[in-house]
């Protein structure tokens, strides 16, 4: 599956196999990280509480973005 680009500014939702089940909820990509060896992208990300958090790509539900861009069904990107 091709993934979604994600921009800084977007809003983004966390997997359920994230390890911090508290950090649930929408973040906002407020950087882009390099990627890692394996190839994996990683962002920066804020939370509502303000606080920031590195994420890998697969870590991601959908992107607010993303599915306003498509009229399909919010799938794991």
């Amino acid at each position: 599956m091709t993934e979604q680009p994600i921009k800084v500014g977007d809003i983004v939702r966390l997997s359920f196999g994230f390890a911090d089940r508290s950090g649930t909820g929408e973040y906002e990509i407020v950087r882009l990280m390099p990627v890692q060896q394996s190839g994996e992208r990683q962002y920066r990300v804020r939370g509502a509480d303000g606080r920031e958090r590195a994420i890998e790509h697969n870590q991601i539900v959908v992107s607010k973005s993303a599915a306003a861009d498509s009229p399909q069904q919010p799938q794991l990107l």
